[in-house]
């Protein structure tokens, strides 16, 4: 294994979370990425220097040439901070899970999960579950059942692939060709040339849940009166590369959404509204955490343009915990507000006035949160305070 260090004096200090996710995209050959304050370390193998080096040049441009001058205004923003409190818990829990079987790694960035930290992880999806009738009980809720494969078309017509390429990941299979079969059952996977018969894939592993939502609408003129909302949630997949980290970036993870098309207004309150159940969590659970404006990680030749656009619109908020065995913080949930991004590809608009409707989403990463729970409060429930038990409690047998 070689190793290629790159000093971040080039980049500006609101980017160099980005520049350090996305180097693990710029070759086939990049291992692992170690940052250690104001420089980064590259692990490669099957490569030259020079090579690694030209490819982090070429991602430093396409950051750096990006609306320079807006850097200043692309700033984000703590809307509420809780940084301040202690947890129960300081050690790392991820190690401890691991030894104890709580969880089990199946492959890179993908767990199965048992014990307490699939007991909190269940308390969650039927936290989430219940809370939209109790936030939006004037809505009527559309439960929607989706599987994760979505097709390409859908993706390309949404432009997920020009803001998130890197995260994509494909389904496919075999030609349907008796030879390539045969040969295939005989040598399996060791026989490398076997993927050269592989099918152009005619479907993406969805990204997120409520990708499948917006078509499902196409061309529908939505009330006033009758806002859409929509419950739903399920298995989700990116490629994180040498990014996953723990519980906390998974390239495998279950999200569940609540999504609102209507006026924009409709749109806009309904996930100021969602927002109470992080209010509740960082009560009744005291976390240490914070609610910060946010960007999307865009894929890096558009993203300073789309990043100034999300953070100066206000159009994502983040609910961020500690995790204290690595003292960073996670994005457990978000906020997002799309305005017309999908209604005006899948043409839906308002029944009144046939101007295109706005969306949002409210989005809960299950494992993030569970996670971050655990970590702070540890895996002996015998020390949680009486709060967190008694609330867990009610959903889930401790």
């Amino acid at each position: 294994m070689n190793t290629y260090n790159y000093t971040l004096e080039a980049i500006p200090e609101s980017d160099r979370v980005f520049f350090t996710d996305m180097l693990s995209y710029i070759s086939e050959y990049v291992k692992e990425i170690h940052r250690n304050g104001d420089s980064v370390e590259i692990l490669y193998e099957g490569t030259d220097e020079a090579s690694i080096k030209n490819s982090v040049e070429e991602l430093v441009g396409m950051i750096n040439v990006k609306l320079k001058k807006m850097d200043d205004k692309v700033k984000i923003k703590t809307l509420v901070d809780h940084t301040d409190r202690s947890v129960i818990n300081n050690a790392d829990i991820f190690a401890d899970m691991l030894e104890k079987k709580i969880i089990t790694k199946i492959s890179s960035g993908a767990y199965a999960y048992s014990g307490i930290y699939f007991k909190v992880f269940k308390y969650f999806c039927r936290k989430v579950e219940e809370q939209a009738d109790v936030l939006f009980p004037e809505l009527e809720k559309t439960d929607f059942h989706v599987p994760v494969l979505t097709p390409v078309e859908d993706y390309e017509e949404g432009k997920y692939f020009e803001t998130f390429p890197h995260h994509i990941m494909f389904q496919t299979t075999m030609k349907n060709d008796l030879s390539v079969i045969d040969r295939f059952a005989k040598n399996g996977a060791k026989d490398a040339s076997i993927f050269n018969e592989i099918k152009a894939p005619a479907n993406v592993l969805r990204t997120a849940a409520c990708v499948p939502v917006y078509p499902s609408l196409r061309d529908s003129s939505i009330p006033d009166k009758a806002p859409v909302c929509v419950k739903v949630s399920g298995k989700c997949f990116r490629n994180e590369g040498a990014n996953v980290t723990e519980l906390a970036r998974l390239n495998e993870f279950y999200m569940k959404e609540y999504v609102f098309v209507g006026t924009p207004e409709q749109s806009k309150n309904y996930i100021e509204k969602a927002s109470a159940l992080w209010e509740f969590w960082m009560d009744v659970f005291g976390l240490n955490c914070k609610i910060e404006t946010a960007n999307d990680s865009f894929f890096a030749s558009n993203y300073k343009k789309l990043q100034l656009f999300q953070i100066i619109g206000d159009s994502k908020r983040e609910f961020k915990c500690l995790i204290p065995g690595s003292g960073s913080y996670i994005s457990c949930s978000s906020a997002n507000f799309h305005r017309t991004h999908f209604t005006k590809v899948y043409n839906i608009r308002t029944a009144e006035t046939d101007a295109y409707c706005h969306s949002s989403c409210f989005a809960f990463g299950i494992e993030r949160l569970a996670y971050a729970l655990l970590s702070q409060k540890g895996l002996d429930i015998t020390k949680w305070d009486e709060q967190t038990r008694a609330e867990i409690s009610k959903y889930i047998d401790l």
